[in-house]
């Protein structure tokens, strides 16, 4: 009878020690499922509000500012200032204000026209991997040299209902934003660039 009663406790004791246990799994597993979800989240949270790429939203409050960045593109002979107010200005070129700053993890963006305004980017479609992209940062005298990765495969032509959102994470990034086809905003044309190189100029 002692035997029954001694074999029905550890009986007892090893239920208890396997509920435990799996609770204590249980517990690692909700643990592990919040910590992945608060991942996601913060991944969403370092991707910029959506931006309607071919038609942002310009401040005036900055239309008295000084361009501090210039854009140089070899190949394209293309030579002109940044701008953070407007998008319609001769010899420039609109950066994304949502976007990552240059040199900066993420992607920055900037905007150019094909036909209108100095048309800086009528022949963007002229670029191959392996070409140049310069911006040179006129305050902090940096220069960052860009390479091209890919160039016509990425054309958004929902880009209206699918508002292109701006990484502001990973490796720094360059998108060249233009309208497609050329004259008409059917559909958003981006080139893709990658950070090769940052330096320090004196010069502008």
């Amino acid at each position: 009878m002692r035997r029954y009663r001694v074999l029905s406790i550890v009986i007892i004791v090893g239920c208890l020690l396997f509920s435990i246990s799996g609770m204590f799994i249980i517990f690692d597993k909700m643990q592990e499922a919040n910590s992945a979800q608060q991942s996601v989240k913060n991944y969403k949270e370092r991707m910029s509000a959506p931006v309607d790429v071919l038609n942002p939203l310009t401040s005036n409050a900055a239309a008295a500012a000084a361009p501090n960045a210039k854009l140089v593109i070899p190949k394209l002979g293309v030579d002109c200032y940044i701008r953070t107010d407007t998008v319609n200005a001769y010899n420039a070129v609109y950066h994304y204000p949502q976007s990552a700053a240059f040199g900066q993890p993420g992607e920055a963006g900037i905007l150019g026209h094909r036909t209108t305004y100095s048309a800086l980017f009528k022949n963007i479609n002229s670029l191959a991997p392996g070409d140049r992209v310069i911006v040179k940062d006129l305050v902090l005298k940096k220069v960052y040299t860009y390479q091209v990765t890919s160039n016509g495969e990425d054309i958004r032509w929902d880009y209206k209902t699918n508002p292109i959102r701006f990484a502001l994470e990973g490796e720094a990034r360059l998108l060249l934003v233009t309208c497609y086809p050329p004259g008409a905003k059917s559909a958003a044309y981006i080139t893709h660039c990658k950070l090769i190189s940052t330096s320090s100029s004196r010069t502008d």
